[in-house]
């Protein structure tokens, strides 16, 4: 009998007002849950630049009605329109019109298994449309699906299981969606859930820090509606700038096509790129990018690209100020400018004159994410892969251990929870794995996600006693995966420093969960060793 597999619905939209965005982050999730065995539907709605020839090249795509013909001597890009008008009319009907059609296709491919997840995409839709969906599908199946919502405005409310926003660069800022979810909703904030090709994690140890500017890659999204990218070959048209090399990346669906190649022609040592699967190979050649801030954003930083980025609209502003804040890129608005070709070429003229800045900005890139957000994200969705296992940390945990350590709940729970800097983390960590009387191990589930960690720490090389600190991702609580971090830790700690030696850990009392993961991986609970604090140990000796 053939295994059922997870099916998971996908609505989100590309066009010339959307872009491409949208549709390559979904795609990029796709591709994992794929990889893990799941069935992909894709529903979109058929308009200008949308992307649906290049979905079907890999997944099923359902097409929701075109748009009805626009009223004669009424154009649809002459309204001038912002905020929630704006993507309405992204969406170009009423939701609960979307809501009925989306209906109306799914159930109408009665080969296909209830959903188990409905993965929303679009500025357009909001908690109304996930409402109607979860009731029609339920009433056509006696069961709905969970929801995950991608979003990065915090503008509407949702009816959610999980919320992905990438743009949150701050881990320990109030929650901007705190009353626009359930309360059962899990919020993945922060670029570590950047949904991005798997292939990004893999090159990200491999790019070194820019130090200088031989080669600059210009990307204004698959459309450019606005022709970006001709403003910045004007812009490296300057004398001490036509010397670099240049790599131009457009959608074939791009208004300005025919001009960018034209221009693309008439300067030096400059290369058109159209319609790529990746930029991966392009931002890793590159010491400088030029471009908006989407999802591109994340896909520069986990490369170590830095970046002069224009917010191509309203709402990548936030996120291109937020970029600029952390280090990684210079904000440039162009819009407003009276004459942006030159605040590029000044910018250009800057970064090319300052290594130093330029090497800072790149290895700041690097303190922003792994790469892996897909799959922590497919990981929220169908579990973390089976076959765990433990691993040595290294120095390319630097970023990772840091980001664990800030985790709100694990400072709450750490008896110290005073912030620290990165440069605090980096001396810590260093430190410790570079010492022999500490032993940093990772937990990593079959697809090599890391869930976890755990340390052991002696006073001297000849002590048989360690202290035991742990913790675990975010998505990998509440699975009963601690004891097992516990029993896997002891295991690796016999092998790498002995079988006589013992281990013990001190936990705060109200923490709860991690006494039970002690009790449950067997080990021994004594006399407290001072109040508001437990202990347990592998043996019956539970002195500290």
């Amino acid at each position: 009998m053939k295994a059922i597999s997870t099916f998971v619905v996908f609505r989100c939209d590309a066009s010339l007002q959307i872009g491409t965005g949208h549709v390559m982050r979904c795609r990029a999730l796709a591709r994992a849950l794929y990889r893990r065995g799941a069935e992909i539907v894709f529903l979109c709605r058929p308009q200008p630049g949308d992307l649906t020839a290049l979905l079907s090249q890999e997944f099923r795509v359902l097409l929701l009605p075109a748009f009805p013909p626009v009223p004669a001597g009424l154009e649809k890009d002459d309204l001038i329109l912002s905020g929630r008008n704006l993507y309405s009319s992204w969406l170009g009907l009423p939701e609960e019109q979307d809501a009925k059609e989306c209906l109306a296709v799914l159930l109408d491919q009665t080969q296909l298994p209830p959903p188990a997840w409905l993965v929303v995409d679009h500025y357009g839709l909001a908690a109304c449309w996930q409402q109607w969906l979860l009731e029609g599908l339920q009433m056509a199946h006696g069961t709905a699906p969970k929801i995950l919502v991608l979003d990065d405005l915090a503008d509407r409310s949702h009816q959610a299981s999980v919320l992905i926003d990438a743009n949150r660069l701050d881990p320990i800022a109030a929650n901007p969606y705190r009353d626009l979810l359930p309360g059962d909703c899990i919020p993945l904030l922060g670029p570590s859930y950047a949904l991005l090709d798997l292939l990004y994690a893999e090159l990200q140890p491999l790019v070194p820090s820019r130090v200088q500017i031989d080669r600059v890659l210009v990307f204004f999204g698959g459309t450019d509606a606005a022709n970006y990218s001709a403003v910045a070959l004007d812009a490296l048209s300057h004398p001490q700038l036509r010397h670099l090399a240049v790599d131009v990346v457009l959608g074939t669906a791009a208004p300005h096509f025919v001009d960018l190649k034209r221009r693309v022609t008439q300067r030096p040592n400059t290369n058109l790129h159209v319609a790529l699967p990746s930029l991966a190979g392009l931002i890793a050649r590159a010491d400088v990018a030029l471009g908006a801030a989407g999802t591109a954003s994340w896909e520069r930083t986990c490369l170590g690209l830095p970046s002069l980025v224009v917010p191509v609209a309203d709402n990548q502003v936030q996120g291109a100020r937020a970029l600029e804040a952390a280090g990684v890129a210079r904000c440039l608005n162009l819009k407003a400018a009276s004459d942006p070709v030159a605040i590029l070429q000044e910018a250009l003229l800057e970064l090319l004159n300052a290594p130093d800045a330029l090497q800072v900005m790149s290895k700041a890139c690097l303190q922003l994410g792994d790469g892996r957000g897909v799959s922590r994200v497919t990981a929220a969705l169908l579990g973390p892969r089976a076959e765990l296992r433990l691993r040595s940390a290294g120095s390319a945990d630097l970023w990772l251990y840091y980001w664990w350590a800030s985790d709100p709940q694990v400072r709450s729970q750490s008896f110290n929870s005073d912030p620290f800097t990165p440069a605090q983390h980096c001396r810590w960590f260093t430190g410790r794995l570079s010492s022999p009387l500490a032993l940093l191990l990772v937990l990593e589930d079959g697809d090599g996600l890391p869930l976890g960690q755990i340390r052991f720490e002696r006073l001297t090389v000849a002590d048989p006693r360690a202290v035991i600190s742990f913790s675990l991702d975010r998505l990998a609580r509440g699975r009963g995966l601690a004891s097992l971090l516990l029993q896997l830790g002891l295991k690796e700690l016999a092998r790498r420093w002995g079988i006589s030696s013992e281990a013990y850990g001190e936990v705060l009392a109200e923490n709860l969960a991690s006494c039970r993961a002690f009790l449950q991986a067997g080990f021994l609970e004594g006399l407290p060793p001072r109040p508001g604090v437990r202990c347990f140990a592998s043996t019956a000796i539970v002195e500290p």
